[in-house]
């Protein structure tokens, strides 16, 4: 369900890039919940979230959106390969006036 990968971004600092696949429904965000806010805390680096192979997001997964943003802030956590489909849950809850959708 999701792949973490810390990637050197220049001048010594990280990005923790979280490769998702499948469908982000309430069975597979409690699956990597957990370890997610794990690797989040234990890095204190920039979060991004290649969104390339997923299909569909459920409000579990917008939750977890938005509990990582309170988390790290709004500079340091983008969506980067977003579905057209996906983009538009994520623009119908208001979430690309606080996050970098790409």
């Amino acid at each position: 369900m999701v792949r973490f990968i810390v990637e050197d971004s220049g001048a010594g600092s990280k990005n923790l890039v979280c490769n998702f696949s499948g469908r982000m429904d309430t069975a597979s965000c409690s699956e990597c919940e957990n370890e997610l806010f794990e690797k989040v805390t234990e890095l204190k680096a920039p979060v991004i979230f290649d969104m390339q192979e997923v299909d569909y997001v459920s409000s579990a997964f917008l939750r977890i959106c938005l509990k990582l943003l309170k988390t790290v802030g709004t500079e340091s956590f983008s969506l980067v390969n977003v579905h057209p489909n996906v983009k538009k849950v994520f623009k119908i809850a208001g979430f690309d006036r606080q996050i970098t959708i790409s």
